[in-house]
């Protein structure tokens, strides 16, 4: 098989997860929240950014819909 030339890592060049953390001052987390379409996933997540942001906590929301309709 053929070596790809145009892939190769780059995890020593980018800002590392200990590196934001400290940045943040907050630990990384990832919460997920699943079930059936129009079940409010969505809502709920956007309600609770909402708290985590009142708390000082920087968050990062990625919704399925959203992404899928970038694509």
């Amino acid at each position: 098989m053929a070596e790809n030339k145009n892939i190769y890592p780059v995890f020593d060049q980018i800002i590392n997860k200990e590196q934001k953390e400290k940045f943040l001052n907050q630990k990384a987390k990832v919460i997920w929240f699943t079930g059936l379409s129009g079940s409010g996933k969505t809502t709920l997540g956007a309600a609770l950014e909402k708290e985590l942001f009142k708390e000082g906590f920087l968050t990062q929301i990625l919704d399925g819909d959203n992404i899928r309709s970038g694509i």
